[in-house]
């Protein structure tokens, strides 16, 4: 194996970890991933709910740590009469109950991040174009397609929704933002996200008849 071989190879790990650094950057730490969905115009469980939604902090590392039940976890559940935000870590556990007719309004969010998927892309190539010029194509073409890979990867796994409630008197918010999990796979879009504040909507209307 050449110098030049070696060159091109050493390159192409720079230019990858050039990638993925670039990637950790748009990576918010206050996400989580979602575990579970389940909402329904009818109570999904014997105590009532219509609304749970569970979440646990995103990487492999917390997922093996999610099979021996030491993750931490985020769950939000409705019922006719409370709003409850429970949190849960190897430090604890934080349960808040807010009683649905002291929230005055819902909040929630759709981000497809198209911009930062770009710019990985663009950066691979940029990175392509001077691995090309230095004679070494093969791993050219390498960065480039890994590149459009991560890129897509990121858009397709990093289209967080945002989920808050607001109190009455002092506007308190209490939410939590989430993402798709490539592990759990569950689906995350704007309807079912819509679909859930229509829930909410209805319960705490019916909660202040």
């Amino acid at each position: 194996m050449n110098l030049e071989v070696l060159g091109g190879i050493f390159g192409m790990v720079v230019n990858l970890a050039i990638i993925l650094w670039i990637v950790s950057l748009f990576h918010k730490k206050d996400k989580v991933v979602v575990k579970s969905w389940r909402a329904s115009n009818q109570p999904i469980n014997q105590q009532g709910h219509y609304v749970e939604i569970i979440g646990r902090k995103a990487g492999l590392i917390a997922w093996l740590s999610a099979l021996i039940g030491i993750d931490p976890t985020v769950r939000i559940r409705v019922g006719t009469k409370w709003y409850e935000h429970n949190r849960t870590s190897l430090a604890g556990e934080e349960v808040k109950l807010i009683p649905l007719r002291k929230v005055s309004s819902i909040f929630n969010s759709y981000y497809r991040p198209w911009r930062e998927a770009l710019g990985i892309f663009v950066v691979s190539v940029l990175l392509g174009v001077g691995l090309g010029k230095a004679n070494v194509f093969a791993a050219a073409v390498l960065v480039v397609l890994v590149g459009a890979a991560i890129a897509l990867l990121y858009y397709f796994l990093n289209r967080p929704f945002q989920l808050f409630i607001y109190e009455i008197g002092g506007g308190k918010c209490t939410g939590v933002c989430f993402k798709r999990s490539l592990i759990e796979n569950v689906e995350v879009n704007h309807e079912k996200v819509q679909y859930v504040c229509q829930i909410i909507q209805c319960l705490i209307e019916a909660e202040n008849k």
